[in-house]
């Protein structure tokens, strides 16, 4: 949970949101498969309602969107949009930032 916890201090900094650097890895990793935000939160023990927040700026940007959902289906899922370049780039920063360790907490 150490590793989590400072991946979500740079993505304060860099991406403005603590979360928004966890949300583009899992994005970039599910392809056009898309993510449900509430399965992200399970796996990452958090609330689902973290996620909000950088899915909807990553809207704005034209860089997600929100897939329609199956009837009778209450999860929300949400598929990266823009260039396979632009979100290789972003999986590489993101894979950069996680293996960053702060001076005195290297492993």
């Amino acid at each position: 949970m150490q590793h989590a916890e400072e991946l979500r201090r740079l993505s304060a900094g860099i991406f403005g949101n603590r979360y928004r650097a966890e949300l583009i890895a899992a994005l970039a990793a599910a392809g056009d498969d898309g993510v449900c935000l509430g399965d992200l939160a399970l796996t990452q023990q958090v609330p689902a309602s973290v996620y909000l927040p950088p899915a909807r700026a990553l809207i704005t940007l034209g860089l997600a969107e929100r897939i329609a959902p199956v009837a009778g289906e209450r999860r929300r899922w949400y598929r990266r949009r823009g260039s396979a370049q632009a979100w290789q780039s972003l999986a590489a920063t993101v894979a950069r930032l996680q293996e960053h360790r702060t001076p005195g907490n290297a492993a």
